[in-house]
């Protein structure tokens, strides 16, 4: 999803090879990039003072799965919980693509049996409310960000931003929706663990 400030490699690059531009000196390049700075600086934001701790705790999680590394076998898939680690299901799902041309969602199947269903999904916008009755919808951002809105039965809603690495876990009956944040499609692991199995 674009924000109204966003500049996109697309435009970037019609802007750079745009042949009724004229060349562009070294000096117009410089004043630009001042006023550019100038600008962020300008409408610049604090980041959380928790934001510090939150990034430099991933990137311990991430060392620490680098250092006991164990790659996962297609054949044998463990649940998909919060202890999942992001390297291991990314490597192990690697090589497998969506088609060129999805439309919003693709879903490629890793396992379908009467305890769960487990998927690599693609979402480019966003997927639509839905609400499960009878089983427990969990999954992880491989690549890509969204954010899911979250309702539950009394009404109560939530909003959890997610990004590469992050799990969660639907519980029954919360009604929710997801919105893909990032530029890339988002790219998960989906599990569909049934409860009445």
């Amino acid at each position: 999803m674009k924000k109204q400030y966003d500049i996109t490699n697309q435009e970037i690059g019609e802007w750079l090879f745009d042949p009724s531009v004229p060349p562009i000196d070294e000096t117009t390049v410089n004043q630009t990039e001042d006023a550019l700075i100038l600008f962020a600086e300008a409408h610049s934001v604090a980041p959380p003072a928790a934001l510090r701790h939150a990034i430099l705790d991933k990137i311990k999680g991430l060392n620490e799965q680098k250092a006991n590394h164990q790659p996962l076998d297609l054949n044998e898939l463990p649940l998909l919980n919060e202890e999942s680690k992001w390297l291991e299901w990314s490597e192990a799902v690697a090589g497998i693509e969506p088609p060129a041309d999805f439309e919003d969602i693709h879903m490629h199947t890793l396992e379908s049996n009467a305890q769960r269903d487990l998927f690599v999904i693609w979402v480019k916008e966003f997927v639509p409310e839905e609400v499960h009755h009878d089983l427990l919808e969990s999954f992880m951002i491989l690549e890509g960000s969204c954010v899911c809105y979250i309702t539950n039965q009394t009404g109560e809603t939530r909003t959890v931003r997610l990004g590469e690495g992050d799990f969660i876990t639907m519980q029954l009956e919360e009604t929710h929706d997801i919105h893909v944040t990032s530029e890339k499609p988002a790219k998960a692991i989906l599990q569909w663990y049934k409860l009445a199995a």
